[in-house]
Formats: structure tokens, C-alpha cells, sequence
């Protein structure tokens, strides 16, 4: 369970947005939640984008950071494709904190960017690849990932101390059928297919591999394979 805290935190995080945040963010939240995109799919997406997104490639490959403040899953939130990090450091990561938050009904801000990553991280570098069950080509989000016979994968490299690490990790939807229990998914036969994903609840983790020393966050995984096997078409929809 201690790996899935943080994540646990993010989910809440997100909760608290949609019933607590001023009726006009969140009427707007809402509409968006349709396509999940900042796109619509009315436009094609070609070549790599300034934070490090190839939609129609769907692929991504840069800062961590630049993956959140570029995703179109975040159209409609203060930070959405407003700035991008170059690598400025500290610095920037203190902008973004400072900057970026929502309104609560009570007056409160949220700054929320800590939420959805540790500053430590900032650094970080992100490869991601995924399918057409996880985002379009034209960068758009479907309403639910369960049975899309979606894919998605996540290989994190950064320094600790020096030293080079990287944490790897694939996940696949859930299809009918599956259900969970204590954080482990398991198909219709009650076999074993993988760890919850807390943020994505219809994603299921198969597969992690780490190198070197990953920093000790419960953004990262312990190693883990399936013993339902990690290839993706164990996990397709018949």
C-alpha cells in the first residue's frame, strides 16, 4: 500500500477539485471531462510540440514536468500549456508552485502542482508510449479507458547522487470481467493481472523494472511482473 500513497494523495487532490472549487471552474471542468482534450480532435497534430508531445507518433519524450503542463487531459486548469521548463531549476519550480492554483468555494487557493509530482523530480526526463485506447492521434482522451484494449507505457530516467536511475513501467485497461481487490486486479478466472493505478483506476500496472537507486517517492513502483505475463496481448478484449 505505501507505494500507492502518493498517488492515493493526487486522487483525493482531484476530488477536492471537482467538488470544492468555484461553481464557474468547475461548470467548466465539467464540459471539458467529454473529450478529455484541449484538441477536440479537430485539428491534426503533427511533429513534436515545444513540452515534448508527438500525438499523432502518441508518443512523449522530455522534462516530467513538461508532460503535465502540456497534456491535454489538463485543458481548462490554470497551468495547461502556459509555460514550459528548460531545465531554469529551483527557480522554476517555485514559479510553478506560486502560480498555478485554483480557487476554492471558502476562498482558500490550492496550489495544487505538488500534488501531481515531487518538486524533486523536476529534473527528471520522461519517454512515454501509448495506443489508440489510451489517447488519439489527435491527442484526445476517450471518456473511460476500460475495455479499449488501451496501453501505456512510462520510463523515467534521473540522477541520484551522480549515479544514473530509471524506473520503467507499463500499464494496460482493465476489461470486463476484471475486478479488484486490496490493490490487485484479477480477471474473470481470479488469476492475478496486475497492480491498481490509483490516478488511472482503469489501468492495471503488469509491469515495472528499476535500475539504480529511484528516489524513495510512492510516485515509483517496486519492481513487479505480472503473473499473468507482461505482453500486451495478454490483456486484449476477445
Amino acid at each position: 500500500m505505501k507505494r500507492v500513497i502518493y498517488l492515493i494523495g493526487i486522487f483525493a487532490g482531484l476530488l477536492l477539485f471537482l467538488f470544492s472549487c468555484s461553481e464557474g471552474v468547475l461548470n467548466e471542468s465539467v464540459e471539458d471531462l467529454s473529450l478529455k482534450s484541449g484538441n477536440k480532435g479537430n485539428e491534426k497534430l503533427t511533429g513534436f510540440d515545444e513540452w515534448g508531445f508527438n500525438w499523432q507518433a502518441q508518443a512523449f519524450t522530455g522534462y516530467t514536468i513538461n508532460m503535465l503542463l502540456g497534456d491535454h487531459y489538463y485543458y481548462g486548469w490554470p497551468h495547461f500549456r502556459d509555460t514550459v521548463y528548460r531545465g531554469e531549476g529551483e527557480a522554476f519550480w517555485d514559479m510553478v508552485v506560486e502560480k498555478y492554483y485554483l480557487e476554492m468555494e471558502n476562498g482558500f487557493q490550492w496550489h495544487y502542482f505538488p500534488e501531481l509530482m515531487p518538486g524533486d523530480l523536476l529534473d527528471t526526463r520522461l519517454v512515454a508510449h501509448w495506443n489508440d485506447g489510451i489517447i488519439s492521434k489527435e491527442g484526445v482522451y476517450p471518456p473511460t479507458f476500460a475495455g479499449t484494449n488501451g496501453w501505456i507505457t512510462f520510463h523515467y530516467f534521473g540522477e541520484s547522487a551522480g549515479q544514473p536511475w530509471s524506473s520503467f513501467r507499463k500499464l494496460v485497461s482493465v476489461k470486463e470481467g476484471d475486478t479488484m481487490e486490496d490493490g490487485v486486479w484479477y480477471n474473470h478466472e481470479g488469476k492475478e493481472i496486475g497492480l491498481a493505478s490509483v490516478f488511472w483506476p482503469d489501468l492495471v500496472v503488469v509491469q515495472v523494472v528499476n535500475t539504480g537507486d529511484v528516489p524513495p517517492y510512492s510516485f515509483f513502483y517496486h519492481d513487479y511482473v505480472s503473473p499473468n505475463g507482461p505482453g500486451f496481448g495478454h490483456y486484449k478484449s476477445k
